[in-house]
């Protein structure tokens, strides 16, 4: 799993660049309006999980450092927030 997980970091590593690279890139004509309406989703989705994360903040405490890596990875750099996450819920079930 953990190697699916870093595999999938590098492909969303290498989605960002080529979106800066369609905004930035001496091609910007060609590539067309496809690779900013899917950065803007994506986008959209990661930041939607910065604020999944910011709920549970009071309980795992995540660093800016988590938050930046939710904005470049997404689900993909959730999955130890949502291990902590569920193993307090055991806990918090277990002392009631």
């Amino acid at each position: 799993m953990k190697i699916i997980n870093l595999v999938m970091r590098a492909i969303m590593l290498v989605f960002w660049v080529g979106i800066i690279f369609a905004l930035l890139g001496p091609g910007f004509e060609e590539a067309g309006s496809t690779p900013l309406i899917l950065g803007a989703i994506v986008l959209v989705m990661h930041i939607m999980q910065m604020l999944m994360l910011k709920q549970t903040a009071h309980v795992l405490h995540p660093s800016t450092s988590d938050y930046i890596q939710v904005l470049i990875f997404g689900s993909f750099a959730m999955h130890g927030h949502r291990a902590r996450l569920r193993e307090y819920n055991e806990k918090k079930r277990g002392n009631s």
